[in-house]
């Protein structure tokens, strides 16, 4: 007897947050607020993408530029279960490669998080060598892969984007 498994297109959605202030109140870089321009932003971000996803699992840095930036999607946008990680501030291309290879259930998912780990995730998974700016946005599919065999060059790239905000 043959055992068929099903293939499906599993989608990931990585995301850098807004443009920042340079410094925060506190001294530390984690507390970096959104500038007026990285709100204007996310808010076309959240236009962009509101008939792109929808009802999508949600992993956010725990820093408070980036919960500022999903925050402002969440306005437009219904998003599913959302985690935020403290792994994931300014964490390297491995890391994001770990969390995702130990995912279970759903073919999609928003990463909103930092450079460089955000944008060498990206090509890692493409072969592309490109940087996400503030305010990127880019849609990455595999074709017929589980989380859990996600790797290097095994990803295409199918949407990209970035706001044009003065």
């Amino acid at each position: 007897m043959r055992i068929f498994r099903t293939l499906r297109t599993m989608k990931l959605h990585l995301l850098r947050h807004a443009k920042t202030h340079q410094k925060s109140p506190t001294g530390k870089d984690f507390d970096r607020e959104l500038l007026p321009r990285g709100i204007a932003q996310s808010e076309a971000l959240a236009d962009y993408l509101q008939d792109k996803i929808s009802g999508i699992d949600v992993w956010c840095s725990d820093a408070t530029r980036t919960r500022q930036t999903l925050g402002i999607l969440a306005k437009t946008i219904s998003l599913g279960h959302t985690s935020y990680f403290k792994a994931l501030y300014l964490c390297s291309y491995r890391q994001y490669l770990s969390m995702l290879n130990h995912r279970r259930g759903g073919s999609e998912l928003l990463i909103v998080g930092h450079n460089f780990g955000i944008s060498d995730i990206a090509n890692y998974f493409t072969g592309e060598s490109s940087e996400l700016r503030t305010g990127g946005y880019v849609c990455i599919e595999f074709d017929g892969l589980a989380w859990a065999e996600v790797s290097r060059d095994t990803g295409t790239i199918v949407d990209r984007y970035r706001p044009s905000v003065r």
